[in-house]
């Protein structure tokens, strides 16, 4: 008797996990295609020479930022050198 209410409960868990993992996927492509078919972020986007590359995260591009630091000259450094 408890392997059969095992069983019984392990298929309802199942079932909600699959559930709950396909509206979660569910949701999320469906404001993706509302938020790349949206006249007003399409206009904003073309405006500004991006196209429809859209910044989903909000964080914006990490690729843009240099991965070294512009070298500078001490001045201070060398005038008391002299």
């Amino acid at each position: 008797m408890m392997a059969v209410m095992f069983l019984i409960g392990f298929i309802i868990f199942g079932l909600y996990l699959f559930g709950l993992l396909y509206a979660i996927y569910w949701g999320h492509s469906s404001q993706r295609e509302e938020m790349e078919n949206d006249p007003e972020l399409r206009n904003y986007y073309s405006r500004h020479n991006n196209g429809m590359d859209m910044d989903y995260d909000g964080i914006g591009n990490q690729g843009r930022v240099p991965s070294h630091k512009k070298k500078t000259k001490n001045r201070k450094f060398k005038q008391r050198v002299k």
